[in-house]
């Protein structure tokens, strides 16, 4: 800034002239001296170090919050009345009514219908869409009052209610709840006893009074002490599903016979934290990968974009040599049961790399229509990385599996060709000679594909590349069509 030399004296002010400084100061902060009159001065620019700290911390919840689902062996608690605060609440609801529950009432003296609700809600939890901060090492520290969040771990029961159930005084020495250690933390989760299911959840309450059970589900935090102690106001929680119970739901809903090469890892609960499994690194051999996505919550075109833009984020350039396809993944059974087709889509003797499960793929089977993209040359931990990186970003996102053309569902529902090719830096748009040509007679605009994918800049260069072996085998398939077509010709 230009200093004017003088001062009050140089430029003599009248008496109603006032200085009227208003306007946006960029940078630091100014001092103002010799300024006669009214000062306004509106500052912007960086941000203060509690407002820098706060966004991050905003930021890193956010990155925090994944989709809850859980696989519960018990449904043990639902607080019907708050559970209003979550989007989904209506499903909870529709399930209330199905089983003829009177949702203004607590489950106890409602009969046979308590019961028959969790048999509804229980698989409906395993599709949940609820998005909450999960309560761990990486966040424990970070969480505010009104948080909702995801949580489990082994609990001990202090106060285990008395039947018959009563509403909870406010005095946490004197009303039930959960306790469990996280880091230096100890975590409280209260819940209203009147809203237990079942008789067996008090039950359950009381033997957590005498050594730890695993306990998962999702509630709202009600306040953070100085002391290190973090309150939750529980909304749903429960058992989750053990390794036993997986294999044995699967032993009741199969139909044909178990395939070679299933193993416990194959049943275990990837919806739970304790049986999360653990990365294996340093293997090299390059793999193809099937990534599912639900595919009634994205758009055309989506997934191309989130796996392109995932790929580039976890493979450097110069090791890129990636195929890459998109399609909708059909598991039409014919009258087999969804639980087979899930096996026989995971198992292989040596196992497959995968995320996904048994007991998982099967409600995805029943619940939703999926779709696939596949990507080929990648090592294993390059794979284990884009998992991570599509979890982390994508929400329709569900898990992945290892791509063996040997097994029959493999050969039959993944995609055969690429849509595209990944090389070093530049992005190649797979096309074959009858694509080619199905295209130009529909009068398509072959550069609005490469256009489209250049200005969102994620490769220094996009042009066509053709499917040699592909554009061999139509014009094979041509050639034939045309040979049997003039043998039926007359003479």
């Amino acid at each position: 800034m230009k200093q004017v030399k003088g001062g009050e004296g140089a430029f003599p002010k009248p008496s109603n002239v006032g200085n009227e400084l208003s306007g946006q100061v960029a940078g630091p902060a100014i001092q103002a001296g010799a300024i006669h009159g009214d000062v306004n001065i509106t500052m912007t620019g960086p941000p203060s170090v509690a407002e820098a700290t706060d966004e991050a911390l905003a930021e890193e919840l956010r990155r925090s919050s994944q989709i809850w689902r859980a696989r519960f062996s018990s449904v043990d608690l639902v607080n019907l009345p708050r559970m209003a605060m979550l989007a989904q609440s209506n499903a909870v609801a529709a399930a209330a009514r199905r089983a003829g529950l009177d949702s203004t009432r607590p489950f106890g003296g409602q009969g046979m219908a308590p019961g028959e609700f969790v048999r509804i809600v229980r698989p409906l939890f395993e599709t949940w869409d609820a998005e909450a901060v999960t309560l761990c090492e990486r966040t424990v520290e970070k969480v505010h009052r009104g948080l909702l969040v995801s949580f489990e771990g082994a609990m001990r029961c202090s106060n285990p209610p008395d039947v018959p159930l009563k509403e909870p005084t406010g005095v946490l020495t004197k009303d039930p709840h959960l306790i469990f250690p996280i880091e230096a933390r100890k975590v409280v989760i209260t819940f209203d006893p009147r809203w237990l299911t079942t008789s067996t959840a008090t039950t359950t309450l009381h033997d957590a009074a005498e050594e730890p059970l695993v306990f998962s589900g999702i509630g709202t935090v009600a306040s953070v002490s100085q002391g290190g102690q973090i309150r939750i106001s529980a909304l749903v929680f429960g058992q989750p599903e053990t390794l036993a119970q997986a294999e044995f739901e699967y032993a009741k809903k199969s139909l044909i016979s178990a395939p070679h090469g299933l193993t416990s890892a194959d049943f275990r609960n990837e919806l739970s934290r304790s049986q999360l499994p653990q990365r294996e690194r340093g293997t090299v051999m390059r793999k193809s990968i099937a990534l599912l996505f639900d595919e009634d919550e994205v758009l055309p075109g989506q997934i191309d974009r989130d796996v392109l833009t995932q790929v580039s984020r976890v493979v450097p350039e110069y090791r890129r040599d990636l195929g890459v396809a998109v399609a909708s993944l059909f598991f039409n059974g014919n009258g087999i049961a969804a639980a087979d087709l899930a096996a026989h889509f995971l198992a292989r003797e040596p196992a497959l790399w995968k995320t996904l499960t048994v007991p998982g793929l099967t409600t995805l089977i029943n619940s939703c229509n999926l779709a696939v993209s596949t990507v080929s040359g990648l090592s294993e931990e390059q794979a284990a990385d884009l998992d991570a990186a599509m979890r982390e970003t994508v929400s329709s996102y569900l898990g992945c599996v290892e791509v063996d053309r040997n097994l029959p569902l493999h050969k039959r529902l993944l995609p055969e060709h690429d849509d595209y090719h990944v090389a070093d830096a530049e992005l190649r748009l797979v096309y074959s000679a009858a694509r080619r040509v199905l295209d130009e007679v529909n009068g398509e605009d072959l550069e609005a594909p490469l256009d489209e994918w250049r200005q969102r800049g994620l490769f220094r260069s996009v042009k066509w590349e053709e499917d040699l072996e592909q554009s061999a085998a139509e014009e094979k398939e041509a050639s034939m069509f045309l040979h049997a077509w003039l043998n039926a010709q007359p003479e």
